[in-house]
């Protein structure tokens, strides 16, 4: 083997090891980014131009990251899809060596599954429901919606989490509680905020300014999720071959 394709492999081996992630996230960043740009001309040519019932409104309904099923919940739900893969794809390569290892990746798949079908369909809509029913409409914790309930079944879902946090290597399990952490934040801190100022009477720009500020950290959170999980796998090539294994000791 000549030299040159002894330090290509090597080449391309060092950046499948060490700088997939980083190179996935030089892709995934820019395209959050690029969402709510669309977000951000979407509300300002719908106030500008006051559209009425048609192509233009729906077009601009898409790309409106409030609205549910828009381009925003879209993507989050395609990278949460992206994340249960992967999630299940480390379960299958870390039970080849033990199936306990496994387990706390199928949890996780699982939560990413759930949290990716609650973006399409909008379960969470469903708590704001039961919030009207349980307190007065006119209540600071009646307007809270849906974040009541979500708190409530994040406080449940840390019984299984946690534990199967504690099973899953240092690295890994940084970057993804990092990841859900912001998404969470962004999705229930700042959606209480929104609440708060329009009882403040606050105008809609700081309204806005806040929900836009939670779409972008879910987004962002689900992205860093994504790379967390992509920390799991060592990726080598040798003898022209791609071999993806479990790196249980990151």
């Amino acid at each position: 083997m000549s030299d040159d394709a002894g330090r290509q492999r090597s080449i391309v081996a060092a950046f499948a090891r060490d700088e997939l992630g980083s190179a996935i996230g030089r892709r995934l960043f820019p395209i959050c980014a690029a969402i709510m740009a669309l977000h951000v001309a979407a509300v300002a040519v719908r106030s500008l131009v006051r559209p009425g019932p048609g192509a233009l409104a729906d077009a601009l309904s898409l790309l409106n990251a409030a609205q549910e099923r828009s381009l925003a919940s879209w993507w989050t739900s395609a990278l949460l899809a992206a994340c249960c893969l992967l999630t299940i794809a480390a379960a299958r390569l870390a039970g080849h060596g033990s199936g306990r290892a496994a387990r706390p990746w199928l949890v996780l798949a699982v939560v990413f599954a759930l949290l990716s079908l609650d973006e399409v369909v909008s379960l969470h809509e469903r708590g704001a429901e039961w919030t009207s029913a349980a307190f007065a409409t006119g209540s600071l914790l009646g307007r809270l919606g849906w974040t009541i309930p979500a708190a409530a079944a994040l406080a449940v879902s840390l019984l299984v989490l946690i534990p199967a946090f504690r099973s899953i290597a240092t690295r890994p399990r940084i970057v993804i509680v990092a990841g859900l952490a912001t998404s969470i934040a962004g999705a229930l801190g700042m959606e209480v905020v929104n609440v708060l100022l329009t009882d403040a009477g606050a105008r809609y720009l700081w309204r806005h300014l806040a929900m836009a500020i939670e779409e972008t950290a879910e987004m962002i959170g689900v992205a860093i999720v994504l790379l967390g999980v992509l920390t799991a796998v060592r990726v080598r090539w040798a003898e022209r071959e791609l071999t993806v294994t479990y790196a249980a000791d990151r």
